[in-house]
């Protein structure tokens, strides 16, 4: 598989031998947290969403897949965002493979759907043709027996779905999910448009797991940076640029 692909001006940087020690080991870090959770908790079925456009959560979700993948589970990628597919194009999956708006309409079953992904140890279920209504049938029983379905057949179902604050499905979604990791971005996200994310999840009563910091640059941010200061994150420290993804489950004190 390619290690880089292009999607507006941003870099899909994927895990590999490739790819920065650095960047590989924060996603190993990732996916402990998550088996832990997994372990003590039966989460399995993840949802990762983002605030806005171009925060990474997309690039986050693939290269979740494929680390959950390279420890030996059984991982299918869902693309649930019904709105623009982003997964089979990054992928190179063809456009015309069925998917979830075809299981769901009854035009074909859901082995009939899963693709499987050049280089890659994990599935992908894409969406198929896009629908005149994706917040609609995300809602229906259908996509309740689908989600159902998967997670009896696989030991991790990753769901990627389109910004929280922008359309309801990331919300709709969550009550068929057993967390939501929530993907900020230096840069992109605001600290205003963290705390709307959050407070549109608990509106709906989703149980977020935390946070993955996307594209972390601690050679350009010192401790005193606005996000540090006002989340106070646990920061991967690295000397990579665009190669940093941590995850914080809880908030240290500000004085640490």
């Amino acid at each position: 598989m390619p290690q880089k692909t292009h999607h507006s001006h941003r870099k899909l940087m994927l895990v590999g031998p490739n790819a920065p020690f650095q960047y590989v080991e924060a996603y190993k870090s990732l996916r402990t947290n998550l088996s832990f959770l997994s372990g003590t908790s039966g989460c399995k079925v993840i949802l990762i969403t983002s605030s806005v456009p171009e925060e990474g959560k997309s690039n986050v979700a693939i290269n979740l897949s494929m680390t959950l993948a390279e420890g030996g589970k059984r991982v299918l990628l869902m693309d649930c965002d019904l709105r623009k597919g982003p997964l089979s194009r990054y992928l190179n999956v063809k456009r015309s493979h069925p998917g979830i708006s075809n299981v769901i309409a009854g035009q074909c079953n859901l082995t009939e759907a899963i693709a499987s992904v050049n280089g890659a140890e994990f599935a992908l279920l894409p969406v198929g043709p896009i629908p005149p209504n994706p917040a609609e049938m995300l809602s229906t029983d259908k996509m309740g027996s689908l989600v159902k379905a998967v997670r009896e057949a696989f030991d991790y179902v990753i769901v990627d779905t389109p910004p929280v604050s922008v359309v309801t499905d990331a919300a709709v979604m969550s009550r068929l999910v057993d967390g939501v990791v929530l993907v900020v971005r230096p840069g992109v996200t605001t600290i205003q448009g963290a705390q709307l994310s959050k407070k549109n999840l608990d509106a709906v009563n989703a149980h977020v797991l935390g946070v993955v910091l996307n594209g972390y640059d601690a050679k350009r941010a010192g401790k005193k940076d606005g996000y540090y200061y006002s989340y106070s994150y646990d920061y991967y420290k690295h000397d990579e640029d665009e190669a940093s993804t941590s995850f914080s489950p809880k908030k240290k004190k500000k004085n640490d």
